[in-house]
């Protein structure tokens, strides 16, 4: 479940945000998939899913900044 959240959050990003992004958004995805398998049953599941969650925001913080930048550059 935690996988296919981030599959549609970094697919709605920006192909240039995506590109640059690609190696630590493929390590979340991993580490999503690993998560997902483990379950929530697993001891690690709060920890590790706050830490992908820390990583994400920083994605989704580069891409709004990237939007920002792109959106000044256009007006």
């Amino acid at each position: 479940m935690v996988k296919q959240n981030l599959e549609e959050l970094f697919n709605a990003m920006p192909a240039i945000v995506q590109e640059k992004l690609r190696p630590v958004m493929d390590n979340l995805l991993e580490r999503a998939g690993d998560l997902d398998a483990a379950g929530m049953q697993d001891p690690d599941y709060e920890d590790e899913l706050e830490s992908i969650t820390k990583e994400v925001n920083k994605v989704k913080y580069l891409n709004d900044q990237w939007q920002l930048m792109n959106a000044k550059k256009n007006n």
